[in-house]
């Protein structure tokens, strides 16, 4: 189970009111995750606020002319298998091309770990406060950062409200033509 947040150079996962739109994306990245990321994932889980911005841009990119480049990253993202952690959604629904979406209402670290020891591919944990109570729980095993060359002076810190040291361990590196860098870590004891 890995967890992945793009930061910027001063530490913010989201500016200001929510804000991403400083995040890079390209054909690069995009490929890049086509063939190396989504290909490797059995389920997402995602925490409210970014499974919403995920169902308000996903479906309609798979079938918009206007998002050429993200239509393989689309199919992907509609078609995977999704939970949604959330005690203020009443629903989640499948809708067009947007499938596998479930709605649980409790964090419950002992669910998660037999889901972990099920057969399959990797499970992808994304939303901050979400990814908060994993890390917490010693749930994931893999972070994954991408770094986007910006400073942006104020926001919302990486697992803010974590409240304790986390030590992590470099284990790679990716680097793209935009200036985005991929940190990969693993939990370490030292």
């Amino acid at each position: 189970m890995y967890m992945f947040m793009t930061l910027s150079l001063d530490g913010y996962f989201e500016g200001p009111n929510h804000d991403i739109s400083w995040h890079k994306v390209d054909g690069e990245f995009n490929k890049f995750i086509v063939d190396s990321w989504l290909n490797e994932l059995d389920l997402f889980i995602w925490g409210r606020r970014t499974y919403q911005l995920m169902e308000a841009f996903w479906p309609e990119a798979e079938s918009n002319p206007k998002y050429q480049d993200d239509i393989h990253v689309a199919r992907l993202m509609n078609a995977t298998p999704k939970i949604v952690f959330s005690k203020t959604l009443d629903k989640v629904e499948e809708h067009g091309n947007w499938k596998n979406v479930r709605l649980v209402k409790e964090f419950n670290a002992e669910e998660i770990r037999t889901l972990k020891e099920q057969p399959g591919k990797g499970i992808w944990v994304g939303g901050s406060n979400l990814s908060l109570s994993f890390v917490k729980e010693g749930l994931i095993d893999e972070f994954r950062f991408m770094v986007n060359p910006v400073v942006i002076g104020k926001g919302t810190p990486i697992l803010d409200g974590l409240g304790r040291k986390l030590n992590l361990e470099l284990i790679k590196t990716k680097q793209f033509k935009s200036g985005n860098v991929i940190l990969y870590y693993k939990p370490s004891k030292a």
